[in-house]
């Protein structure tokens, strides 16, 4: 477990790792003890939020993704001691190569490692129902002649809790659950029949629920949900804690990826695991040819996730799959025990004691190091990539009681800024994931005079108002009051038979980010109308004259509009002075280059967009 979550805690990622999905969100609502988008999530939500501010290291962001990597390496100590309970040997001894196996297979998916290293739902999802299942196995270890023990009640009660806490968390627990109950039904001879002690069992079921008056109590205090779709009425509640909305997503859904179980499975398990798992299917009857009912829980579980995988319409089937690829990493720690203790009496005679334990060691160290068709593991340890993008917005030079107009998760990141780093105060965020409503919200403001900033292109914008370039972001003026500050002062740059102007242009080093970066710096002006749509070629070169490469081989070559394309060239108003801004991540070479006193060229090359025809070219050296 510990060698698990030193594997997990390196890939993690620092900090924010993307705009579009559920993880900036967690990574927001959780430090705030907001209110996440339905079911609401409030055990996550207080775990993550009481582990953000009881732990003073890194990023708001950086610290919940490690409180994955902690909840995902928690899971597999459960996985191994399950696995190992469920291969024991006729003594009872747990198999710990049954463990390791299936530990090892597992914990070694990329998809697994790409949840334990961001801030999502499914490593605490796995972790109760890893639970569940150990303490629906360990049952039988409490059961008398008749069945009613304290030991075995105080287990039942310990079981519905977890269950409970499973429904305040994700209620695809309910999917672990139910082949549980009938494991139990037909375990415990007797279960069903009502007793006084099932009072005690329906409250540790629903104790935990009341986690979900965290969402009517935080929205009394004024806090809103990030999507705004939460009411703070009765019917709202349960539609927010029943997610009625996300029914749709059994029917027909456009983002819809269809799973393709042959690929996930190899890329998850392997070629030698899923071998492996197959053997484990003789767990299925014990040695006298009688069902063996744990194992038969772990097919139901896996047979019930994985219906429910092919049912359910979304676009990442594959991390709904993980208690089903859990399940079958029980299977290929039977498949190992199967090998490792049952082996050919000629083959086992001459090291009874020692050849199990040989063989076991050497299926493990397979498992991790055998390329067998999995796919490579995510490693986000220097992923700050979003993270400074939404530090590049926060960085503009808002003035008081801005307003920034931009799609969800851009405003998301922003309002991120604002309450965990305490930047870019001075706007407002607003979410307008619908064009003509940025349009109607952009006119509004500029009619109130309000400062108004784009994250992007606005369509049937660019001849109704003027832009200039601010940091990561794009201000927006009425048409021929663009306002900027004046560059120092430098002979004009003409190109395109003189339509068009360079005023200036700079280069400075960029500070409060965690890449270097640099800010490019363009003065535009427009003095005859153009039909050529101008483009930017920003390379950055060594002294070879080759662009530098970033670790992935891709030359560091920028190909850009100004202006970010909110208006082209075309559509510039003569006579009017315009700025352009761009960022330069300096990839690692360049880095260690001006470390040892080299110094990079910044190629700036103006080109046709249409006919690539270069217009002009401006060297920086920095």
């Amino acid at each position: 477990m510990l060698l698990a979550l030193a594997v997990y805690a390196r890939r993690a990622a620092p900090g924010i790792v993307t705009f579009f999905d559920d993880t900036l969100e967690f990574q927001l609502v959780a430090p705030t003890f907001g209110i996440a988008h339905p079911t609401g999530y409030p055990l996550y939500t207080l775990l993550g939020g009481l582990w953000v501010h009881l732990l003073p290291v890194g990023t708001w962001a950086g610290r919940l993704n490690l409180l994955n990597a902690l909840l995902a390496a928690l899971t597999l100590g459960l996985l191994y001691r399950l696995a190992a309970r469920l291969s024991h040997d006729p003594a009872g001894e747990p198999s710990p190569w049954a463990g390791g196996a299936a530990a090892l297979a597992f914990g070694l998916g990329s998809v697994w490692v790409g949840q334990a290293t961001v801030a999502e739902v499914y490593p605490l999802h796995l972790l109760l129902s890893a639970l569940l299942l150990t303490l629906a196995v360990g049952l039988n270890q409490s059961l008398t002649a008749d069945r009613a023990t304290p030991a075995f009640d105080r287990r039942m009660a310990a079981l519905c809790g977890v269950v409970g806490l499973g429904l305040a968390h994700h209620r695809t627990l309910a999917l672990t659950a139910l082949p549980v109950a009938l494991y139990l039904l037909v375990s415990v001879p007797g279960l069903w029949r009502p007793r006084r002690v099932w009072l005690g069992w329906l409250a540790a079921l629903l104790a935990p629920l009341l986690l979900y008056l965290y969402i009517p109590l935080r929205a009394a205090a004024g806090m809103r949900d990030l999507h705004g779709s939460y009411l703070p009425t009765w019917g709202g509640f349960w539609e927010h804690v029943l997610a009625t909305r996300y029914t749709a997503f059994f029917a027909d859904n456009p983002l819809t990826v269809p799973v393709d179980w042959p690929m996930l499975l190899v890329s998850q398990l392997g070629w030698l695991a899923l071998g492996l798992a197959a053997l484990g299917l003789l767990r299925l009857v014990d040695r006298r040819g009688r069902p063996a009912r744990a194992w038969w829980l772990v097919l139901g579980v896996i047979f019930v996730n994985g219906g429910f995988v092919q049912a359910y319409r979304v676009p990442d089937p594959e991390v709904f799959a993980l208690p089903a690829l859990l399940g079958i990493a029980l299977l290929v720690g039977g498949g190992v025990d199967i090998l490792a203790r049952h082996l050919p009496p000629r083959v086992a005679h001459p090291w009874p004691k020692v050849l199990p334990p040989l063989l076991g060691t050497a299926l493990l160290l397979l498992l991790a190091w055998l390329p067998t068709g999995r796919a490579p593991l995510p490693d986000r340890s220097r992923d700050w990539a979003a993270h400074d993008q939404a530090r590049r917005m926060a960085q503009a030079a808002f003035p008081a009681d801005s307003l920034v107009l931009g799609l969800e998760g851009e405003m998301t990141a922003l309002r991120y800024m604002q309450l965990a780093e305490g930047r870019g105060l001075p706007a407002s965020p607003t979410t307008a994931n619908d064009p003509a409503q940025r349009r109607a919200l952009l006119a509004d403001a500029l009619a109130a005079e309000r400062p108004v900033y784009l994250t992007r292109e606005l369509e049937e914008t660019s001849r109704v108002y003027s832009f200039t370039g601010d940091a990561g972001l794009i201000r927006v003026w009425p048409r021929g009051h663009a306002q900027i500050a004046p560059l120092p002062p430098m002979p004009p740059i003409l190109l395109d038979a003189g339509r068009v102007q360079i005023d200036g242009y700079a280069l400075r080093s960029l500070d409060g980010l965690a890449r270097p970066a640099q800010e490019l710096t363009i003065h535009w002006r427009l003095r005859e109308p153009t039909p050529r749509v101008l483009k930017l070629s920003l390379r950055q070169l060594g002294p070879d004259g080759a662009p530098y490469t970033w670790p992935n081989g891709a030359p560091a070559v920028a190909d850009v509009f100004p202006l970010a394309q909110a208006a082209t060239s075309p559509d510039w108003l003569p006579g009017e002075l315009l700025q352009d801004v761009h960022t330069l991540w300096l990839p690692p070479a360049a880095q260690t280059a001006r470390a040892q006193g080299t110094r990079v060229t910044l190629q700036v090359i103006i080109y046709d967009a249409a006919t690539v025809e270069e217009l002009h070219r401006i060297e920086i050296r920095f």
